[in-house]
């Protein structure tokens, strides 16, 4: 062999490793995702959910829905707010809505009497939330009447929970948030 063959030589082997490299990285990363694709981390209806709240900030949960339930059913399902660690008072509203690919619907729920539901579809808890209490939003959700769930399709049930300090002029803030939205 020739002295100048031995860069290409060089070369060539230093490509055929990274060649091979790469293969097994995309090979193992390809049945990484696939693994975790299918691995059961999403929180089904029924599951006793708790969400914990930061103060000023919005925390939102979802769950697979299955199409099988009727029109005014009523589903078993437990959510609870926690608020760990505040040193503040929150005043806290929540929303629920039912996606797929054609439609979005606001859900109802059967909630405790600390929640009033408002005009703009959100559940008002009408005290204050201490930091270091817990306390239960549902205990069931209802299916809305005029809903046309397919029972051969999954939904997506989204809990939204929006919250702010209690020392803030919390209606004004929500009422222009609501003002925002329908413009």
């Amino acid at each position: 062999m020739k002295k100048s063959t031995y860069p290409w030589l060089f070369s060539v082997i230093i490509l055929v490793v990274l060649l091979l490299v790469a293969l097994y990285l995309g090979y193992s990363g390809y049945f990484f995702s696939i693994s975790m694709m299918n691995a059961p981390t999403d929180i089904q209806v029924g599951d006793t959910v708790q969400i914990n709240l930061s103060p000023n900030e919005t925390s939102v949960v979802s769950f697979t829905l299955d199409g099988a339930y009727l029109p005014g059913e009523r589903i078993p399902q437990i959510i609870q707010l926690k608020a760990d660690n505040l040193e503040k008072d929150l005043k806290v509203r929540v929303k629920a809505e039912i996606f797929s690919k054609n439609m979005v619907t606001d859900l109802d729920f059967v909630t405790t009497d600390f929640f009033t539901k408002g005009a703009d579809n959100y559940f008002y808890y009408t005290d204050t939330l201490a930091g270091g209490n817990k306390i239960t939003f549902c205990f069931y959700l209802v299916i809305p009447e005029d809903s046309e769930l397919l029972s051969k399709e999954k939904y997506v049930l989204s809990v939204v929970v929006e919250n702010l300090d209690a020392s803030l002029d919390v209606e004004q803030i929500w009422n222009m948030q609501e003002n925002i939205e329908n413009a």
